[in-house]
């Protein structure tokens, strides 16, 4: 855990839960595993207020919690990579909406928000909001989102939980159980999934007049008592992260084999990541290969636009197990030939690309047609470089020089005497990819959470003119719904000086906001790399 890590993690967390949460997440990532005597010292809060920050950090499955040796108290700690995945949420929510429609995303984007739930409650959420912006019938709406809810599950992009218990963690001293295994199995729906049903519309009845409520259940609902329990009282549900990280590795590779190849090919390595997927009894991504896919059942999984016949598909084959990148290997010749995705060789080869895109930004095409030669032969002196990338020997001692200055490249010194006089010694350059990785990886935090500090300090400045420009927005929404549109009622909300700042600002913040995703793309591809190596 670096130092940019840190800063990037406090960031992120001030943005999403304010200064108090901030301070208590920082402390635990800085001190590691501490209590509540030491947080609250450390951070200058009041214990009541240490436990609130850890019950918000807890629920969203930021905090991890286990008992001290002695069994007289709780350590609490954070987790930096668990902060760091809240930068990727639009993307997760993109994703949902890709692959399950609206009401994918507004699932996914409502259990993002909660960190974790029961089903019931989700189900009731998302159905009154359909409810209310679609006009369709409450009853036949939950049954859409149970369904689709039911879908996430089984294609494991949610997962069961367990319910963080304190007091569990404190009886279970030494036992080596995490505070987060789920009790039961993790894509293991509730028995009563029938029972689930919406209770939107009461409830909202309810709150808005308690008068029709009666004078009995009013008074248990002001004292706490006789609340209903929910059917799935207990099961708790979260997204599934790494399943989300696997539809982007395998969304990053296909767009390689496109680029690399066509698109008939990517159809058939998207279609045989599907067969991988299905056949693969470990979806994590520590994976470094999938099972052997067979040729003769490679047809189930192939689209039926465009259609392959048996020799194309072998054409494609051969073409993406000869591939420089190594998409596929050959694993055996039975059953029409055997292949399996290399997980290892595709990361390499997606890392390899940002790098080389990343070299080609900051210094030349030139250098990069240096750098990829030193990728390509390994290890070679400046006359070799000279002569096989065809560039003049003073331009590329500069080219040399200026990849090392940035520790894009390494140099190696082999004397042929004792004496390490230059005129004797051999200088080897070379590149060392998972090094590089690493320091790329570095700086790509440190301009993450430079972005980020940005569109907050943006946001904080303007927050008054951007709440009126919302509220203009709304108002011009409702004036064009009703054919109407009066000026000058508009410009006492906001006058047009103040509007074309806004719209600047919103721009900014716009650029803002894509900068970071395309910075979390690369820090995604990079760690990927960093850990199969």
């Amino acid at each position: 855990m670096s130092k940019q890590q840190v800063r990037l993690a406090s960031l992120l967390l001030e943005e999403a839960f304010g200064d108090q949460v901030e301070a208590v997440g920082t402390y635990l990532l800085k001190n590691g595993g501490s209590n509540l005597g030491e947080i609250s010292k450390g951070t200058g809060l009041q214990i009541n207020k240490v436990k609130k920050c850890l019950v918000v950090l807890i629920q969203h499955q930021l905090a991890l919690f286990e008992p001290h040796s002695s069994g007289k108290y709780v350590l609490y700690s954070v987790s930096v990579e668990s902060v760091q995945l809240r930068g990727r949420f639009p993307r997760y929510i993109l994703a949902s909406r890709e692959l399950y429609g609206q009401i994918g995303e507004l699932i996914c984007e409502y259990i993002l928000h909660q960190g974790r739930t029961l089903m019931s409650q989700c189900i009731n959420r998302v159905a009154e909001r359909l409810e209310v912006t679609l006009g369709a019938a409450p009853a036949e709406v939950s049954k859409v989102v149970k369904t689709k809810f039911v879908g996430m599950v089984e294609g494991q992009y949610l997962t069961r939980v367990k319910p963080p218990s304190t007091e569990s963690a404190l009886g279970q001293v030494n036992s080596g159980d995490s505070a987060r295994t789920p009790i039961f199995g993790k894509f293991e729906l509730p028995s009563s999934l029938t029972a689930i049903k919406y209770t939107g519309n009461k409830r909202k009845r309810d709150e808005e007049d308690p008068g029709n409520q009666p004078s009995s259940k009013r008074a248990k609902k002001n004292t706490g008592e006789g609340e209903e329990k929910p059917v799935d009282d207990g099961v708790f549900w979260s997204v599934n992260f790494d399943n989300f990280h696997q539809h982007f590795q395998d969304k990053a590779i296909v767009s390689a084999v496109r680029e690399r190849v066509d698109e008939t090919a990517a159809c058939v390595m998207r279609s045989l990541l599907r067969m991988a997927i299905n056949l693969s009894q470990d979806k994590s991504l520590q994976t470094k290969s999938s099972p052997t896919l067979y040729k003769g059942r490679m047809a189930e999984y192939l689209p039926d636009k465009p259609k392959l016949s048996e020799m194309d598909l072998e054409h494609y084959l051969k073409a993406l197990t000869d591939d420089q990148a190594h998409f596929l290997s050959k694993e055996d010749d039975s059953g029409g030939g055997g292949y399996a995705v290399d997980y290892q060789q595709c990361a390499q080869g997606l890392c390899q690309a940002t790098v080389e895109g990343i070299v080609r930004e900051r210094f030349s095409s030139k250098c990069l047609r240096v750098f990829r030669l030193l990728l390509v032969k390994r290890v070679l002196e400046q006359k070799q470089v000279v002569d096989m990338a065809m560039i003049p020997s003073k331009e590329a001692r500069e080219l040399l020089y200026s990849l090392l200055a940035e520790n894009f490249i390494s140099l190696q010194e082999i004397p042929r005497t004792m004496d390490y006089a230059p005129s004797r010694t051999f200088y080897l350059f070379s590149v060392n990819l998972p090094s590089v990785a690493r320091l790329l990886l570095e700086r790509t935090y440190q301009a993450l959470g430079n972005i980020v500090s940005r569109r907050m300090f943006e946001m904080k400045t303007h927050k008054r003119l951007l709440e009126k420009y919302a509220q203009y927005q709304e108002q011009m929404a409702q004036l064009k719904g009703r054919g109407e549109v009066e000026e000058e009622e508009i410009e006492e909300i906001l006058t047009p000086d103040e509007k074309t700042t806004a719209e600047q600002v919103k721009k900014t913040i716009q650029k803002l906001e894509a900068g970071e995703l395309q910075l979390d793309e690369t820090i995604m591809s990079l760690s990927n790399y960093i850990r199969m190596a």
